[in-house]
């Protein structure tokens, strides 16, 4: 999966010289958390709805409402954002997006391509790629379990499953917190209630650390 496929393209920008009232309000009208800061057509910074709630006035100020508009139209976007701004290209996968927001603890990449903004990526457009690729949407039955890792030992495991009638929807495979020599893998699969009993004692019969659950 890469990133111009899941990104937003049309993407709500806001310049340097705007307000701090003003970009608030561009948040709240787009439903948004995050606006890019283009000068030029350049993007120069980022700047996110917790950058303008710690800049603006504490709600326990001494100024009154009007003091307040004054002030936060003074307020200049660029005296708030964030100037370093980590950025992906549109043939970036997905997984090296989640890793860099994960990692550096953000919420939305902007996606650059030969230095133009041409779209952003936040952690509700991952999720929806976490959800397709998993197959979570579809009702399936769920088989988790460590197997040995070696060459063909995911085909071992569908070979088994396939004297009985069965339709694998996704498989995904790691070795996380797995002593050498393991791999666990997570198989999605629709098939009757019957045939999906009978895989799991199948399995079962094989295998340790079995856990099948129903989400059909």
């Amino acid at each position: 999966m890469i990133v111009e496929n899941w990104m937003t393209k049309k993407v709500v920008t806001v310049e340097p010289d705007e307000s701090l009232s003003e970009a608030i309000n561009i948040l709240k009208r787009n439903k948004i958390r995050r606006l890019p800061v283009v000068k030029d057509g350049k993007l120069i910074g980022i700047v996110t709805d917790r950058d303008l709630k710690e800049a603006s006035p504490s709600k326990v100020t001494s100024l009154d409402i009007w003091e307040l508009h004054y002030l936060m139209s003074k307020i200049k976007v660029k005296s708030v954002m964030t100037k370093k701004v980590l950025t992906v290209s549109p043939k970036s996968t997905v997984e090296h997006a989640a890793i860099l927001m994960h990692d550096n603890k953000i919420g939305g990449l902007p996606v650059l391509e030969n230095k133009e903004l041409v779209g952003i990526i936040t952690e509700h457009d991952i999720f929806g790629a976490l959800i397709t690729i998993t197959g979570a949407r579809h009702p399936s039955y769920r088989l988790s379990l460590v197997i040995p890792d070696k060459p063909g030992s995911i085909k071992e495991i569908c070979d088994l499953m396939r004297e009985f009638e069965f339709k694998c929807i996704s498989i995904l495979t790691t070795y996380e917190n797995l002593r050498k020599g393991k791999r666990k893998i997570i198989l999605r699969f629709q098939a009757e209630k019957k045939w999906a009993t009978e895989i799991q004692k199948e399995v079962q019969a094989k295998y340790k650390n079995v856990v099948i659950s129903d989400e059909t």
